[in-house]
């Protein structure tokens, strides 16, 4: 396992308080629950760097780490608002949305954005939404099927077969990553790494 240094730097709400923009940028989207948090932790081998939570819709902002791998140089790695939790009000929603897509059409550093989805069940219409946007602005992507531990080992290739033909993307470009068992992490880091280097 690599040796990483990370750490959360800012929360951001809206545009203004981005960190100056000097370092390569990898951004985490996806629905609210998927698995976000853990991803973070697992990926920078802290149990205790990103908050996670039972309660969807909690992250709220725009969450920096910096993180510097021993064998490459520094970038941000962003966690954005989860989307679709519905007792969340609209307003709200629409706030959250706006920031992530103004963020994602305007920032020079971001390099790539991973699209987190539930391996446990098929994407759903924001999922498709999501994709869809991200190809539409010609933005470099990776999906990534979350949660694979909780599905039966002889099933994860199948249903990562399946999620990329519902969204309509090459399977070169998707991932299974698992949480609790590291499943997916070096490939991961290699996507990481490549993108950070453009």
């Amino acid at each position: 396992m690599r040796r990483i240094k990370a750490e959360f730097v800012t929360s951001v709400a809206w545009l203004e308080q981005l960190p100056d923009a000097d370092l390569p940028e990898v951004a985490l989207v996806g629905r609210s629950n998927v698995g976000k948090s853990s991803l973070i932790n697992t990926l920078l081998g802290d149990a205790k760097l990103a908050r996670t939570s039972n309660t969807p819709g909690r992250t709220q902002t725009l969450n920096y780490y910096r993180v510097e791998p021993e064998d490459a140089g520094p970038f941000f790695l962003v966690d954005m608002p989860g989307y679709g939790f519905a007792a969340i009000n609209r307003a709200k929603r629409a706030d959250w949305g706006n920031l992530i897509e103004r963020y994602a059409k305007s920032r020079t550093t971001l390099r790539g954005i991973i699209q987190l989805i539930d391996l446990r069940h098929p994407p759903q219409p924001l999922d498709y939404s999501m994709i869809e946007w991200l190809i539409s602005h010609n933005h470099n992507y990776l999906v990534v099927g979350t949660k694979a531990d909780k599905v039966a080992k002889t099933k994860v290739a199948e249903l990562m077969l399946q999620a990329a033909e519902k969204l309509n993307v090459d399977s070169l470009d998707t991932i299974a990553f698992s949480s609790q068992s590291g499943f997916g992490r070096d490939k991961l880091w290699r996507w990481i790494l490549d993108t950070t280097r453009r």
